[in-house]
């Protein structure tokens, strides 16, 4: 199994470098180009947004969890880890770009992330959510972009988890399946104050904020989902992100970056990220290769233990999408 995993995340990341874009053809329409199908999108990928859309591998040392993974945590022994995959893809399916400069314009974008979790060691699978969104995205200019979004999570407990008396801190049956399902509509906004440097080396700043919120109904996708707290609407999140690059542009840069997030159904308690490490090549908001050190602290990233609290020290292996 842990040789599978290897190869189908070998696959993907091999497939994504080589597939930077599908194609070079537009459809002039006036002052605007139509491309239809890309793999470049307007609105960047968070570098330390946990559940982001990336192509990722992160080892995970876990400093506290309270879900069962068979830890010996009670007989005076550690956690035993995990081993998390991302699997992950961004599609702008139409993207009008204006001629004179093709970095301001409009699109509509798809993207997926299906997160597989599993334990350290012996490689089981404790589950594996479900991440997808279809999105208006648009940069009115260089330094902004805005993005409004539909997105649906759901999750799926692992079929190797273990079944019978718990090893956790907490009374949690992992025999009981919750089954959380949401569809939110999120508005977004990412900004980079120090565009208008003179000197634009020193161009290394992003901010954003999200605003997400269910809105009970039915629309193109389907009927939409808020389980099991039903009365829990709203979600926000924000972060800072810092991109320094070496003077020699073939030796990439360093990066660091903090997420903030919260949730209704967790009591708005804060979810924290913090993302160091080395990225190349020095292309902003295209597909980058990451490898760094991420520390989170909060609700566990796991859908289906949302309730449940984790903090973890990880490395990690990751492509932008």
């Amino acid at each position: 199994m842990k040789h599978t995993y290897i190869f189908i995340l070998g696959l993907l990341i091999s497939t994504t470098a080589l597939g930077q874009d599908s194609t070079e053809f537009h459809i002039p329409i006036k002052d605007w180009n139509l491309k239809i199908v890309g793999f470049e999108t307007f609105y960047p990928t968070y570098l330390a947004d946990p559940l982001g859309a990336r192509t990722e591998v992160s080892a995970q040392g876990i400093q506290y969890g309270d879900i069962d993974m068979e830890d010996k945590i009670n007989d005076g022994q550690g956690y035993t880890g995990k081993l998390v995959i991302f699997p992950s893809t961004r599609i702008s399916l139409l993207k009008f770009t204006k001629k004179d400069n093709p970095k301001i314009g409009i699109e509509a974008e798809v993207g997926v992330t299906l997160p597989i979790f599993m334990r350290a060691g012996n490689h089981d699978v404790i589950g594996v959510d479900g991440i997808y969104y279809f999105a208006i995205a648009a940069r009115p200019t260089e330094w902004l972009a805005l993005r409004f979004s539909k997105h649906h999570i759901c999750t799926h407990l692992g079929d190797e988890y273990h079944i019978g008396t718990t090893n956790t801190v907490i009374d949690f049956d992992p025999n009981i399946m919750q089954l959380p399902v949401r569809d939110d509509f999120i508005i977004s906004a990412a900004a980079r104050p120090l565009y208008f440097m003179k000197d634009k080396r020193w161009d290394i700043l992003q901010v954003y904020g999200e605003f997400g919120y269910f809105f009970p109904g039915t629309d193109f996708l389907g009927r939409r989902q808020n389980k099991p707290h039903r009365n829990a609407y709203m979600n926000y999140q924000g972060g800072v992100e810092l991109e320094y690059y070496f003077p020699n542009r073939y030796l990439g840069g360093l990066y660091a970056a903090t997420n903030v997030s919260t949730y209704q159904l967790n009591g708005f308690s804060p979810n924290v990220s913090v993302n160091v490490g080395y990225i190349v090549p020095q292309d902003f908001s295209k597909r980058r290769l990451r490898m760094g050190v991420n520390y989170y602290n909060g609700r566990s990233l796991s859908n289906q233990f949302y309730n449940r609290k984790e903090k973890f020290v990880a490395f990690s292996l990751a492509m932008d999408m």
